[in-house]
């Protein structure tokens, strides 16, 4: 009986994920077997096999967004996680008004993407940005500079924004690791004459071991296949500087209309992916059974 209420319970959650994600990727994996696009629909959709796929990796577009996402991810997940364990340290610390400095840190998490890049792009704007009026009062630059319009410095304020929107959820991760250490170990080793790096290094980080495997795992995920950020902030420009993977199968499907080839690059992705995670984790878990 509990058996059966489980999984009545449970399953129109399943059916949810069904519908919102197995069916979609079946209708795409399928569909990168056809050459189906809408431009030319009037001549039918012909079964070409794998012929999507092998345009996709001689593609130079293709492999130019491959290793901005890589490029990516790794700035995001190195960032997210560095300043999500710096804040979440500070705020484990007891003193006065720690509740209110927890709560600051929700805000940029709660604020919508779309919102977010907005606000970014304002702030780097070339004219009269935040950003280009304190460094030229500064002294650090002579005039206002086109943040968003040059390569190399696109690609770094698009990280930092993301970085500055997500790393809250690393953060809360890491927090509510450190609640689980006992302060008991902390006075023990400070006893012991441990300085505060050694604590650091073989009581904190032990007990943070699996919630930093974790935050690794959902960043990379989430942050591989996001979309909305660049998309506001640069549209992937400028000449391809931040164009990533989503940003590149969007202009395929919606722009050119092609789904067949776009849908080959998103099975591509996913399986790129779904190979990362699992090796990470397999060497993680590896490690923590020897």
């Amino acid at each position: 009986m509990n058996k059966h209420m489980g999984f009545f319970l449970v399953s129109p959650t399943i059916a949810v994920m069904i519908l919102v994600i197995v069916v979609p990727l079946v209708i795409g994996f399928v569909m990168s077997f056809f050459n189906y696009n809408l431009l030319t629909l009037h001549r039918g959709t012909p079964f070409i096999g794998l012929s999507n796929y092998t345009r996709a990796l001689r593609d130079s577009n293709f492999w130019m967004a491959f290793w901005n996402t890589l490029w990516w991810t790794l700035s995001n997940v190195g960032g997210q996680v560095l300043l999500g364990l710096g804040i979440a340290l500070l705020v484990n610390q007891r003193v006065k008004g720690v509740g209110i400095y927890k709560a600051l840190i929700l805000i940029p998490w709660a604020v919508p993407s779309a919102v977010a890049a907005l606000a970014w792009m304002w702030l780097l704007h070339p004219e009269f940005g935040f950003v280009n009026d304190v460094a030229v009062r500064l002294g650090l630059i002579g005039e206002p500079f086109p943040w968003l319009g040059r390569p190399l410095s696109a690609q770094v304020w698009v990280v930092i924004a993301r970085v500055w929107k997500e790393f809250p959820l690393s953060a809360l991760i890491f927090h509510a690791a450190l609640q689980t250490i006992p302060y008991d170990l902390y006075e023990a080793a400070e006893v012991d004459g441990a300085g505060s790096w050694k604590r650091f290094w073989n009581i904190t980080i032990p007990y943070l071991r699996a919630s930093i495997v974790v935050a690794i795992t959902l960043i990379t995920i989430w942050t591989f296949n996001s979309f909305n950020m660049i998309w506001v902030m640069t549209r992937g420009g400028p000449r391809g500087a931040t164009e990533i993977l989503a940003t590149s199968i969007y202009k395929t499907a919606f722009q050119r209309y092609n789904f067949g080839f776009a849908s080959s690059q998103s099975i591509l992705m996913v399986a790129f992916l779904a190979v990362v995670v699992f090796l990470y984790l397999y060497k993680v878990e590896g490690k923590r059974i020897d």
